[in-house]
């Protein structure tokens, strides 16, 4: 038996960040994941660290909460991040009468977007189409989740943090109306392991439901499926992003030597339906092509898919549900 104050369940980026600030602060806490670190949505996801320009009309307050974070981020995980800058670019294609409540959007978030003439955004960006009307410079960057989650863990282990990966929360023990315990199953041995506790945090993800579920309570929270494409050639220099209502596949993120183009949306009843289809592949590309003609003729590395765990009380679904953070305290349901 282990004994700890507080388990952390889910070792992606919410949680391992959750396990460090635990632990710099002189709390014991342990954390499960049931694979590897960044095992879920941190290591599945386009890598974009965003301004927030992406959300300034339909959601100012997750824009906000995205340009507070991003410069956070530069700041304490500098070695995790490419300040690449990034363009929004009006295609043919988009509604110019977007522009207005996007400049208005980002003055309301406080993101600094400045637009700049269209010939030299050509100039920085040669394979850029022709054919854009307007670009926009917002403070977009990218970031490598991989290495993010990874140091964070290094610094939570120095500070005497405690990571149990592969092992996989079972069951969740409950006295009294507060928590006072989890077991959890090692995946490469089947042994058990109970860890007495006084509270838990579900970082779980697009798997929180779940977890909630093994404590009795129910989370209104949907996986939502999103596949990217990898060229293996990286043929811009900055984040470009469609100048028009977040949608499908209107990012390219460019990192290393790649660029990534996402993403879908599709709702799922599985967390770990990571299985891209050919159908959604093509019509990125379709998507793509107005920023970037020449984009079938770029090698395809892979495809690869993920889920984001949307946080959905009011019954939005994909798009329309918010990319802002939820804390959910669950003492006015009976549970400490």
């Amino acid at each position: 038996m282990l004994e700890t104050t507080v388990v952390v369940i889910g070792g992606g980026a919410t949680g391992i960040g959750a396990l460090r600030d635990l632990c710099m602060r002189g709390i014991p806490a342990i954390l499960l994941e049931q694979g590897g670190i960044a095992h879920g949505t941190s290591s599945r996801f386009h890598g974009l660290l965003h301004s927030g320009a992406r959300y300034v009309v339909n959601d100012n307050e997750s824009a906000r909460e995205c340009i507070e974070e991003n410069m956070i981020v530069r700041r304490i995980g500098r070695q995790c991040v490419e300040e690449t800058e990034g363009f929004f670019a009006l295609t043919p294609q988009d509604d110019p009468a977007y522009v207005e409540k996007f400049v208005m959007g980002c003055r309301e978030a406080g993101i600094d977007a400045q637009e700049i003439d269209v010939t030299e955004a050509l100039r920085l960006e040669p394979n850029l189409s022709p054919e854009v009307r307007r670009v926009f410079r917002v403070p977009d960057s990218c970031v490598d989740g991989f290495r993010l989650v990874l140091h964070n863990a290094m610094s939570a282990r120095r500070h005497g943090g405690r990571m149990l990966t592969y092992h996989e929360a079972t069951a969740i023990k409950l006295r009294n109306g507060r928590v006072c315990g989890v077991t959890a199953i090692d995946r490469h041995t089947g042994a058990t392991v109970d860890i007495a506790c006084q509270c838990v945090i579900n970082a779980a993800g697009s798997w929180a439901g779940r977890i909630a579920g093994m404590a009795g309570l129910d989370v209104a929270l949907s996986p939502d499926r999103g596949t990217l494409v990898v060229f293996n050639h990286r043929f811009t220099s900055r984040v470009i992003n469609r100048l028009h209502p977040s949608g499908d596949g209107d990012i390219f993120v460019p990192h290393g030597s790649i660029t990534i183009l996402g993403t879908t949306s599709a709702s799922t009843d599985r967390p770990d339906d990571t299985t891209p289809t050919t159908e959604e592949v093509l019509r990125l590309l379709d998507i793509g092509e107005p920023l970037f003609p020449q984009v079938r003729q770029y090698r395809i590395l892979r495809a690869f898919a993920g889920t984001r765990p949307l946080y959905t009380p009011g019954g939005a679904a994909g798009r329309k549900a918010s990319r802002n953070f939820h804390i959910v305290d669950h003492a006015d349901e009976g549970l400490e």
